[in-house]
């Protein structure tokens, strides 16, 4: 008979792969039924992409599709056959090509793997530079003064729009790499740099944030005063910086797996993100599946690889409560000249919007693309409307929509991440699931509902910040106080209220800050798939699409959003910097 306590740690080992299988079964339950939860046919989107868009949809091609791919039984009947077919190493067949579909995953998942590990071993080599830098900069007594406004440049930006100013300024201007494709070595460096320079701005932040508190800490000070060597120091306040952001770099690592789809597809990689988004497109479910069940596998394994690895650097402290640490606040910035700046930069963004009330940001006032004037500052889109004036009257919709999408990743995420226990496998299955196919997944289920990119956009934006809210709790439970105060008769409410959510509530809240201008672009860019805004409304995200095709020759359309984007971020950043 076991005890209650042998039961018990039996019961938390279990529940969080509990958590992840069935995550994993729904999932792959959702996007199975997914023709039926929408009342849509997927016939007439195989028929299209098998015979192209000028096929003529007659009922009896509409019939012989169905027919072939037995589309009148069930879609549980459809589904069973699948899982059991999975279950045994069989994916099935690509309804669109009849290709086995684990020929196409292992075909374009060496190419992805090969993406993925470049972009993330650039990832380290420019967070390396930051470390350098913040550890220096700690050396200086300067830490404090410091302020790392390019890591929050690039964290605003999203994968793909990064793509694209690489396009422009180093294939288009300078033409250093080519643009697209994949055939040499040459064709590996933008896309790799486009998916690692809003990794390495996010990783570079968090880090920064980490070793800022820990070098804070007092035994910095006591150990300074044994003469102990700063190196030494530096050493061991790394390593703690480090492991309680564990989790946070898996995620990072699971993102590079996400944000490939767009870069792929930018950069024409055949790559298994472009064939899970073309299988989303085309309804074609056999391969959807599969590519989102070894996107998903892979999220689980480096997610529980990293708990692992917490684990070994931190269990014995985590387990007797002796990791002392203090924790942040959060507060305005005391530099006045760091207020300073933001206020010219909230002034800045608030006169565009002055000026867009004065001006038709709808009617062609002015020639196709017409060049920057007095009258146009910006100059004019690709059907001759006022770019300055769209810009200005985009900006409080586009603004307000991140900023809502943003409280709602945090709120779900501090729900789910007080509780991984149940919320592991959820938290790593939808970190897995890239934006774009999640926005897929959604409108097919709403039936391209206003609200969908909201809710695409909220559905995977909170797992990073459950995984940094767990890593949190874990920390503040292997405080002493926190480790000692349920002997001392210390309520389970006390000890929230007053030990867990001072320690995690700071670093969160930065955390969501430093997301909310890439949450607001992602949500734009959903855009690009038909959902959100629709024509002519100057939502963004619609202008980034609709100006993309003319950046060689009018780039202030593509790049007018994206900078007031950047200025929001290192804004809000500055305010809090402290």
């Amino acid at each position: 008979m076991l005890s209650v306590d042998t039961s018990r740690r039996i019961f938390d080992v279990l529940t969080p792969w509990l958590s992840r299988l069935i995550s994993l079964i729904v999932v792959v339950i959702l996007v199975g039924l997914m023709p039926d939860i929408a009342g849509i046919d997927p016939s007439q989107s195989i028929l299209r992409a098998r015979a192209g868009q000028q096929h003529m949809l007659t009922p009896e091609a509409l019939a012989a599709v169905r027919a072939d791919l037995q589309l009148d039984r069930s879609a549980m009947e459809r589904l069973t056959d699948w899982l059991s077919d999975a279950l045994h190493g069989d994916l099935g067949y690509s309804w669109i090509d009849g290709s086995p579909v684990i020929d196409g995953i292992q075909q374009t998942m060496s190419t992805s793997l090969l993406l993925m590990s470049m972009a993330l071993g650039l990832t380290f080599v420019l967070c390396g530079f930051s470390l350098v830098h913040t550890l220096f900069s700690w050396k200086q007594r300067k830490l404090k003064q410091t302020h790392n406004s390019l890591s929050t440049v690039l964290i605003s930006l999203p994968e793909y729009v990064v793509a694209s100013v690489l396009i422009l300024i180093l294939s288009i201007w300078l033409g250093w790499f080519p643009p697209y494709g994949w055939q040499s070595w040459h064709h590996i460096w933008l896309p790799s740099l486009a998916l690692a320079l809003p990794a390495s701005g996010l990783l570079s932040r968090l880090l920064r944030d980490s070793l800022q508190r820990v070098l804070n800490e007092p035994w910095v000070i006591t150990w300074l005063s044994a003469n102990i060597s700063s190196f030494q120091i530096m050493r061991f306040a790394l390593k703690r910086a480090v492991s309680s952001l564990i989790p946070q770099v898996a995620m990072i690592m699971i993102g590079l797996t996400g944000g490939a789809v767009a870069v792929e597809q930018i950069f024409s990689i055949p790559g298994i993100g472009r064939l899970i988004l073309g299988a989303a497109k085309a309804q074609d479910l056999p391969v959807l599946q599969g590519g989102l069940l070894v996107l998903l596998f892979i999220s689980i394994f480096i997610s529980s690889l990293s708990l692992l690895v917490q684990q070994l650097l931190l269990g014995h402290s985590l387990r007797n409560g002796k990791l002392i640490s203090s924790h942040s606040s959060f507060a305005f910035t005391s530099s006045n000249n760091k207020r300073l700046t933001a206020g010219l930069i909230f002034s800045l963004l608030l006169a565009v919007v002055i000026w867009s009330l004065f001006r038709d940001p709808f009617s062609s006032q002015f020639i196709r693309l017409a060049a920057p004037s007095l009258q146009a500052p910006l100059g004019g889109d690709g059907i001759g409307r006022d770019l300055l004036a769209r810009i200005g009257s985009g900006m409080l919709s586009t603004f307000w929509a991140g900023f809502v999408a943003t409280v709602l990743s945090l709120v779900v995420g501090m729900v789910l991440g007080f509780n991984t226990r149940y919320s592991q496998g959820l938290i790593e299955i939808t970190k897995g699931i890239p934006y774009i196919i999640a926005g897929l997944l959604v409108a097919g289920m709403t039936g391209m509902n206003p609200n969908s990119s909201m809710i695409a956009i909220v559905l995977v934006s909170w797992a990073p910040l459950a995984a940094h809210c767990s890593s949190l709790i874990v920390e503040a439970k292997a405080q002493p106080y926190t480790h000692l105060a349920p002997i001392w008769g210390t309520s389970k409410f006390k000890i929230l209220r007053y030990y867990l959510l001072p320690y995690v509530l700071p670093p969160l809240l930065r955390h969501a800050l430093l997301r909310m201008p890439v949450i607001t672009l992602s949500l734009t860019s959903l855009s690009f798939i038909g959902l959100g805004a629709k024509p002519p409304s100057p939502e963004w995200g619609l202008m980034i699409a609709e100006n993309l095709p003319y950046i060689e020759r009018a780039p202030l359309g593509v790049l007018g959003p994206i900078f007031g984007l950047v200025l929001l971020g290192i804004a809000i950043n500055l305010l809090f910097d402290d």
